[in-house]
C-alpha cells in the first residue's frame, strides 16, 4: 500500500489498464457469436465455416442428446470426424447448403 500511496498517478494508471483488460475480455467473450455450438439444423457449410470451439462443442451437444458413452472424448472426436467425412461427400454432390449436421451423422442424403 506504500508504494501505491508514493506513486499516484503510476497506480491508477496501472489500475485503469487491468479494468480496461477485463472490460474488453468480458465483453467479446461474451459478444462473440463464434462460441456458440451450432445446431442440429446447420448446414455442412455452416459446420465447414465453424471453428474448432464450435465443432466440438456441437459434439458434446449431439452426444448429451442422442446417446451416452463411456468415453465421451473419443465420442466426440469421432462424431466430429463423422460430421467432416460425411460433409465432405455432401460438397462433392453439391448439397452442402441443403444437408444439416444431424442428416450427416445419420447418413439421411
Amino acid at each position: 500500500m506504500s508504494l501505491m500511496r508514493a506513486h499516484k498517478a503510476a497506480s491508477a494508471v496501472s489500475i485503469a489498464v487491468v479494468l480496461a483488460f477485463i472490460v474488453v475480455t468480458v465483453v467479446t467473450t461474451v459478444s462473440s457469436p463464434s462460441r456458440q455450438p451450432l445446431s442440429d439444423s446447420a448446414t455442412c457449410s455452416q459446420w465447414a465455416a465453424a471453428t474448432p470451439a464450435q465443432k466440438i462443442a456441437y459434439a458434446h451437444v449431439y452426444i448429451d442428446e442422442y446417446g451416452a458413452f463411456a468415453d465421451t472424448a473419443r465420442a466426440a472426436d469421432t462424431v466430429e470426424t463423422t460430421i467432416d467425412n460425411e460433409c465432405v461427400r455432401a460438397a462433392y454432390l453439391g448439397e452442402a447448403d441443403d444437408i444439416s449436421v444431424l442428416a450427416s451423422i445419420r447418413h439421411s442424403f
